[in-house]
């Protein structure tokens, strides 16, 4: 594409649209222009068929005269050689034939011999041929399908005698210009953004795979208490939907966002959507196009949730538009795509889940400015930790901020009606923390954990052992002293490719900093082993399950 805007290899020719409809001179588009000139095409057809039409009538008109001649020739030749004057020729030809002036002057206007001559076959076959032509010119005078299956085969014809293949491309609406986006390389990025609403892209190369259990490489270089909250992997011309606390969506184009290094901290969002004051971002979600799936659901900290067509929010408004109508103390936590038989999975911070269809009947479309319904009730202190679509083969895949993970297949979460309590999703220790991620997996997979101080950690989901739901799981990550994990992602099929059997520690330089603070300041050191959490270790809360109807 660069090639094509900056040299001859291609060559743009704009066409004057200018034509004169009607006697005016108007400016048409393309599809005007082929309207008004099938229209003047038909109108040619008809006045050239009406045309051949009395052609044709006149001619079989005249052929009809001389049939009758021939059956009386005898007595029209006496009666012409008898008469003193043309007049007097005419009239009596036309009482002996029973014909008019026109056809009694066309026998008179014929020499004798060449009457005689006549061969009367001849002038039936023509006379038959030409009531055939007569037939046929009325019915296409009387049919505009007719009209238009001639302006094909005429233009057929055109095409077989004079066309060649053609060298140039029609382009609609084009001004000669490429598009930025025709002119960036569709590439995998990372895309973070900070909780202080610092946002970047960078290349997928610069995080490579590490086991489970490993402290991670630098993700972003943060200031202050600002820490990593987002983080996935998308392509440069996917959209990114930008949905707010307060209810609100943006979007823009993933290249739009600054490219930057691993450890850089990017640019603020306000630099690229105008963002309301108190707004920040609360869930992204990157999409190729607006007909990636039928439906969005949406999902509240409080439990609400609401199914809308994804085209529905196709806008090019700054602003943003409404995403959904939030009650108070209530904010957005999970955007999912979904299909009508999608199942959905909501998983709560202290660790209780429901499952159910997102069928029509259960959860109805509704449109942008609306609340939702129940999806999910809470016990004291609780509220949703995360939402996503339940797969085939698929497991889900929690983290608590200690570094603990478990994976446990979706066949052991059985489908309930929305709007119950639900059901745990594994035992609890406090000591491990209140879960801080919640993902629908693919053993393939691979997930990334984000810890507040920035580092990233990046394993295949297939280290963790799948276990019943009713277990405590294993470690996963080891955040430092006074470091938790805040974030996890998937990771699945984008291509970061390279496992590496050693795991590496990189300190977190901050701009607020001591010595150590510098950007490029680093050390390395070995991780321990990753040690499973028996079943039984511990007295764990036993498990309980809570059932509830729709609302």
């Amino acid at each position: 594409n660069n090639l094509y805007k900056h040299t001859d290899l291609q060559s743009n020719f704009s066409a004057n649209m200018l034509a004169i409809v009607d006697g005016v001179p108007r400016t048409l588009s393309l599809d005007a222009f082929i309207r008004h000139w099938v229209t003047h095409q038909m109108d040619v057809i008809a006045r050239r068929t009406r045309y051949r039409l009395r052609k044709a009538e006149e001619e079989a008109h005249i052929l009809r005269a001389l049939l009758k001649a021939l059956d009386a020739l005898d007595e029209v030749i006496a009666l012409i050689r008898a008469s003193n004057t043309t007049e007097a020729a005419r009239d009596g030809l036309m009482e002996l034939l029973d014909i008019d002036e026109l056809q009694a002057r066309a026998i008179l206007d014929m020499q004798l011999r060449r009457l005689a001559a006549l061969e009367r076959q001849k002038i039936q076959d023509r006379h038959t041929e030409l009531e055939a032509l007569i037939a046929e010119y009325n019915s296409i005078l009387a049919s505009e399908e007719r009209q238009r299956g001639i302006i094909s085969t005429e233009l057929a014809e055109i095409v077989a005698k004079h066309g060649d293949d053609r060298r140039t491309k029609i382009l609609m609406g084009f001004d000669g210009d490429m598009s930025m986006e025709d002119l960036i390389p569709e590439e995998e990025m990372v895309v973070t953004i900070t909780r202080g609403g610092y946002v970047k892209r960078t290349r997928s190369d610069n995080y490579r795979s590490q086991q489970r259990g490993g402290k991670g490489i630098k993700g972003a270089q943060l200031r202050g208490d600002d820490v990593v909250e987002h983080f996935f992997v998308t392509t440069t011309h996917h959209w990114l939907l930008f949905f707010t606390n307060l209810g609100r969506v943006y979007r823009a184009k993933a290249y739009e966002l600054v490219e930057a290094g691993r450890d850089a901290k990017g640019q603020h969002v306000a630099n690229l959507m105008a963002f309301q004051p108190d707004e920040h971002i609360a869930q992204v979600l990157d999409i190729r196009d607006y007909q990636q799936a039928p439906y969005l659901v949406l999902a509240t900290k409080r439990g609400l949730v609401k199914k809308t067509r994804l085209e529905d929010y196709d806008t090019n408004r700054s602003a943003g538009v409404i995403a959904i109508n939030l009650r108070d103390e209530d904010e957005l936590v999970s955007a999912q795509l979904v299909s009508e038989t999608d199942d959905l999975m909501l998983v709560s911070r202290m660790g209780q889940s429901i499952r159910f269809t997102a069928t029509d009947d259960a959860l109805r479309p509704m449109g942008r400015a609306t609340s939702g319904v129940t999806g999910m009730k809470f016990r004291e202190d609780d509220e949703l930790l995360a939402a996503d679509v339940v797969t085939d083969g698929s497991f889900v895949f929690i983290v608590t901020e200690g570094g603990y993970a478990k994976r446990t297949a979706v066949e052991e979460y059985r489908l309930q009606g929305r709007g119950g309590l639900g059901i745990k999703v594994g035992k609890y220790q406090e000591e491990r923390g209140h879960l801080v991620g919640a993902l629908i997996v693919q053993e393939e997979d691979e997930v990334l954990v984000v810890m507040e101080g920035g580092k990233v950690v990046r394993s295949s989901v297939a280290g963790v052992p799948a276990k019943g739901r009713d277990t405590m799981g294993v470690i996963f990550a080891k955040p430092d002293k006074n470091d938790r994990i805040i974030e996890v992602a998937r990771n699945s099929e984008r291509g970061l490719e390279g496992d590496e059997s050693e795991d590496d520690d990189v300190t977190l330089a901050e701009e607020a900093g001591s010595p150590e603070g510098s950007a490029g300041s680093a050390s390395t050191a070995e991780t321990s082993p990753a040690v499973e959490s028996e079943d039984a270790s511990g007295d764990a809360e036993p498990n309980e399950d809570y059932t509830g109807g729709n609302e």
